[in-house]
């Protein structure tokens, strides 16, 4: 073969090769679930408020703003400017412990837009109230320092059953009533990017509305609550609590007719039991993967679910 006919090969070579690596290759769906806050209205320095922050699509997600949530996400590195929807399960004060901060807090930190909180009926006065309650501080700020008046309102949605929240950017978020007892209305979470999914329970007893809404997620972040069994009979207000939250009998029931690739629980409530014996007690009725949530744990999901708990 003449040197010039190899030559020619080569180039057409390098001209097909120089094409194919042009070509973008679609990126598989990807998630990062940070648990913010794992725990209750107890004070306790390893359980902040409960409050959990999902990465879809180049934008951050937070559901519930419980006590330290800015100060997790600090910890996270997820800058608390990024921080432009946040998603109430409901308007319990240990979910709520932390907005105002996160709300003043990432706007000082140039956010520049305003706040857009979705959540149950009660969400508009609270929002409404909250800026109020802050107004002499918003306009010292802005006055002195010339941030954007704008950029601090609250954009507050109240939302109903089975409603598609967020529908942006290749995200959804879908909100869904659960059964908090004395508490409505509470909801539940799912949101959707490509094929991958996550569900955050909020607080509740069984539902059957959450199964409904869950079946074959990759997670499901759901809430717990177990009791010494002497306690709970001597403790009619304990009893009172329990009955609106979650046991691990339960939870088995629920994650066994909704078959997530991985159960995680949250908000977790325990009176005279440890938490190893949450996970056993779960294990008796239910063989899936299932761990125990705590603060700063990171949750990758892609065609793999890697768990890396950053408090142990």
């Amino acid at each position: 073969m003449r040197t010039c006919d190899v030559l020619k090969i080569r180039f057409h070579f390098l001209c097909w090769a120089f094409l194919l690596c042009s070509v973008p290759v679609a990126q598989a769906e990807y998630l990062e679930i940070t648990l913010l806050g794992t725990g209750t209205p107890k004070p306790d320095v390893q359980r902040f408020g409960p409050s959990t922050v999902i990465e879809a699509g180049g934008h951050f997600f937070l559901f519930d703003v419980g006590r330290g949530a800015s100060i997790r996400l600090q910890q996270s590195d997820i800058p608390i400017q990024k921080i432009n929807h946040v998603f109430l399960t409901h308007l319990h004060s240990d979910h709520l412990g932390g907005f105002s901060d996160l709300w003043l807090t990432s706007w000082i930190w140039q956010r520049q837009q305003p706040l857009q909180v979705y959540g149950p009926e009660g969400t508009r006065k609270f929002a409404e109230y909250s800026y109020k309650a802050h107004i002499q501080d918003i306009n010292f700020r802005a006055e002195n320092t010339g941030l954007s008046k704008q950029a601090v309102e609250l954009d507050a949605k109240e939302i109903v059953d089975n409603e598609v929240v967020y529908d942006q950017d290749g995200v959804r978020v879908i909100a869904f009533l659960v059964d908090h007892k004395v508490v409505t209305p509470a909801f539940g979470y799912r949101l959707e990017y490509g094929n991958r999914t996550v569900v955050i329970s909020g607080d509740t007893t069984y539902s059957q509305n959450l199964i409904k809404h869950s079946k074959g997620v990759d997670v499901l972040i759901h809430e717990i609550a177990m009791t010494d069994q002497n306690l709970l009979d001597q403790n009619i207000k304990l009893q009172k609590v329990m009955s609106y939250h979650t046991t691990p009998m339960e939870a088995a029931q629920v994650f066994g007719e909704t078959k997530p690739r991985l159960a995680v629980y949250n908000h977790v409530l325990l009176f005279g039991v440890e938490e190893g014996e949450v996970i056993k007690r779960t294990h008796k009725d239910y063989r899936g993967d299932v761990v125990m949530g705590r603060d700063l744990m990171k949750i990758k999901v892609g065609d793999k679910i890697v768990v890396q708990d950053s408090m142990k």
